[in-house]
């Protein structure tokens, strides 16, 4: 009689094998927007795939000199008492040494009620240039789209 246990090679491709088909099924049944948004919170520090696209953009703007320099969730602003925080994308130098904060979206359905609230608070709070980023989809040359607040 053959037996398994939990180390068997077998045993672990079956339950990769049906981990799979349920991330596949959890996908298929998420409907309109909740297909857009993220299955669960990234660690701190770590950057997703927009925003690793967005600094692959940026670096090469820094090569060019069109900004100085640029870096990741580098600041974290009080918006108001308590426990509201707001940690921008990126902070951009430019040349002139002017600073702008970016919040990179994978779309602009995701920009949420919440997210506007804070990047404008934001905006009249601080001195800094605020842009919201999207990326542009291929068919449309892509690129990035910016929204100034």
């Amino acid at each position: 009689m053959l037996r398994l246990d939990e180390s068997s090679p077998l045993v672990q491709a079956y339950y990769k094998k049906k981990a799979e088909e349920e991330r596949a099924n959890n996908y298929l049944h998420r409907t309109g927007n909740q297909r857009l948004y993220a299955k669960g919170r990234k660690k701190p520090g770590t950057l997703n795939k927009t925003e690793q696209s967005y600094q692959d953009y940026l670096e090469s703007e820094r090569r060019c000199g069109r900004i100085l320099a640029y870096w990741y969730e580098a600041v974290k602003l009080k918006i108001a008492e308590g426990t509201c925080w707001y940690t921008p994308d990126f902070m951009v130098m430019r040349p002139d040494g002017e600073l702008e904060l970016h919040e990179v979206k994978g779309s602009p359905r995701i920009f949420q009620d919440d997210a506007k609230v804070k990047t404008k608070s934001c905006a009249t709070q601080y001195p800094f240039r605020l842009f919201v980023v999207y990326p542009r989809s291929k068919k449309d040359g892509g690129g990035w789209e910016t929204q100034e607040f």
